[in-house]
């Protein structure tokens, strides 16, 4: 049965998955991506350790550095993560325009403009230990800058390119004579579509300043999260909420905060109200709160990313997917996912968007009817810190309940065999790929 889906999966899925693999626009957004991989695991490094859910470490550490230092681990963390979207609109658009053999850099740089045109500023104001107040001046909105910001990046991106290619082929450019140098000559044939492309997206920012959105990211941000406040905690809703985020971690969007954005003003009374009767000895009314998601359903990280890790380093034999797995284990224990997500990639992957979905909404199924069904206690309405790992994450969210340590060691068992039959298709042909190039690579010795 296992062989005979992984042959469906070859013969049937993987022609039509290449077919889209292949469109330029996934192509370009796929290869632009990567770029942010090593800076994504470097924040990760420094995530884990900013974050290590053991008050005995984060008292050892600030006893010797002083005060407060393991807040100050997170900076490298804001410095990578932070600059996603920002990375990912250059590079995007670098590739966009490079397959259509218009220069990379200067639409990378226009669309790079362009994308923090949209972005908002915010005044920076600081006050000295004297009381003294200073304003820093402006700044822009760094939630936007990184990967709460791709959807827009991957937009901007996509639309100031094409515009900029556009313009470019029609020649209707800056020309320079002959004897001025290509690198100069290339900057003034920017001028025209860069003009174009600045131009339009200060319109889009002045109509979403006109409207109740004010920013096209609080647009997006409300117009896909707040249907999803109105089916609240029921199952459906629960589904529903599972897959969007889910789909749109798989189109390079940070999908927890796009959806959670709304989610978590349901979410977090529902908590409350759990921890309330809790104190009064009373029974559980919700199942789904935020410990539902963030120490459950989310276990490894978004995508069950703890499962996928295990499967790569079970049937792996691609040189790219085992590093990668090593490198991505320690982040996965502590619930990161970021660096297995573009990593794999599974972001705009058609083979491995499938698992990568299917993962979290059968997690979230069990542990629903496992709750449901009181085989395990469901959240107390206490805050457990989303770095720790499972299985010690669930026994504390449940206030003690051992059943719920089973229940994750089910989750990430199940969320194993969901990864296994695509880990294996996807490693085939990281591994062909592999081969043609060291082929390609002794021939030409």
């Amino acid at each position: 049965m296992g062989n005979k889906f992984i042959n469906f999966l070859e013969e049937k899925v993987m022609p039509v998955a290449a077919v889209i693999a292949n469109q330029r626009h996934i192509r370009a957004l796929r290869d632009g991506l990567a770029i942010t991989m090593p800076l994504i695991i470097i924040g990760s490094i420094f995530m884990i350790l900013g974050n290590v859910p053991v008050p005995a470490f984060n008292d050892f550490i600030n006893g010797i550095f002083g005060s407060g230092f393991t807040a100050k681990l997170l900076y490298p963390t804001r410095v990578t993560f932070d600059i996603v979207g920002m990375l990912a609109v250059f590079s995007v658009s670098y590739q966009i325009a490079k397959d259509q053999d218009v220069d990379g850099l200067s639409a990378g740089a226009v669309s790079l403009a362009a994308f923090l045109l949209l972005i908002p500023v915010q005044n920076i104001n600081a006050k000295l230990s004297d009381g003294t107040a200073l304003n820093l001046g402006k700044t822009w909105q760094t939630a936007n800058m990184g990967a709460g910001g791709l959807l827009v990046a991957i937009f901007t991106a996509i639309i100031a390119t094409e515009i900029f290619v556009f313009v470019i082929k029609k020649n209707w450019v800056v020309k320079m004579p002959e004897s001025v140098p290509p690198a100069v000559a290339k900057s003034f044939a920017a001028i025209t579509p860069g003009l174009i492309i600045i131009t339009l997206f200060f319109l889009i920012r002045l109509g979403f300043e006109a409207t109740k959105f004010t920013t096209v990211f609080s647009f997006i941000t409300q117009f896909v999260g707040a249907p999803l406040s109105k089916v609240g905690l029921s199952f459906g809703g629960m589904i529903v909420t599972v897959f969007l985020y889910m789909f749109f971690w798989s189109l390079g969007i940070h999908g927890t905060r796009v959806v959670f954005g709304v989610m978590d003003s349901v979410l977090l009374p529902a908590m409350d109200q759990n921890r309330a009767a809790l104190e009064a000895g009373q029974h559980l009314p919700n199942i789904i709160t935020k410990q539902f998601y963030d120490n459950f359903v989310n276990i490894g990280g978004c995508g069950a990313a703890i499962g996928l890790v295990i499967a790569i380093l079970i049937v792996g034999r691609s040189k790219q997917l085992k590093t990668l797995s090593k490198l991505a284990l320690a982040p996965a224990i502590f619930n990161i996912s970021e660096p297995i997500i573009f990593g794999v990639p599974i972001v705009m992957n058609p083979i491995m968007m499938i698992p990568f979905i299917l993962s979290n909404l059968s997690i979230a199924i069990l542990t629903y009817v496992a709750m449901a069904l009181n085989l395990v206690s469901r959240p107390a309405g206490i805050a457990i810190p989303w770095t720790i790992p499972a299985p010690i994450s669930g026994f504390l969210a449940t206030n003690g309940d051992w059943r719920a340590i089973i229940l994750q060691l089910l989750a990430i068992a199940l969320s194993v065999v969901i990864y296994l039959p695509f880990v294996k298709v996807w490693d085939r042909q990281k591994v062909h790929e592999e081969n043609m190039i060291d082929e390609a690579e002794a021939e030409a010795v």
